[in-house]
């Protein structure tokens, strides 16, 4: 058995909590991630903790928001008029809301606020500005194969 590196093929389990000890994401054996190490898919912290480990170990860290979903920005907290909404939808605080935008692109936003004219949108990831504790264990390693140059 050797260490992860670059280029190995991973299969992992990974759990995902707030501080708080909430939890943000799971999966399981029959579910797992499967990560290309270098690749750049995913969270490049992930894939560095990955890196030396063996299949089998398991491992607990934790992600700074600029590791993970980055900070919470207040510039991406708008405010739309309510008239841009289709009328047949339940609209309430807390909500989250698809906003397809003139360009084709959608976007999520979460309502924290709304008045008889305007709804206030926060359109930052639900994890930004959070710290995440990951518990990552490696399911199996395959072996990448070195380009030749």
């Amino acid at each position: 058995m050797s260490n992860i590196k670059e280029g190995d093929t991973v299969r992992v389990l990974c759990e995902a909590k707030l501080e708080t000890g909430e939890l943000c994401y799971n999966n399981d054996a029959n579910n797992p991630l499967e990560i290309v190490i270098g690749e750049g898919k995913f969270f490049t912290s992930v894939e560095n903790a990955l890196q030396n480990m063996m299949e089998g170990e398991t491992k607990v860290f934790t992600l700074e928001p600029d590791d993970a979903f980055g900070p919470h920005l207040d510039d991406l907290i708008i405010k739309v008029p309510k008239t841009v909404f289709n009328t047949e939808v339940t609209l309430e605080i807390g909500s989250r809301i698809k906003i397809d935008t003139p360009t084709g692109k959608s976007f999520i936003g979460t309502i924290v606020t709304m008045d008889d004219m305007t709804i206030t949108l926060d359109m930052n990831h639900l994890l930004a500005g959070k710290r995440l504790i990951v518990k990552i264990t490696v399911l199996s390693v395959q072996p990448g194969t070195i380009p030749s140059q």
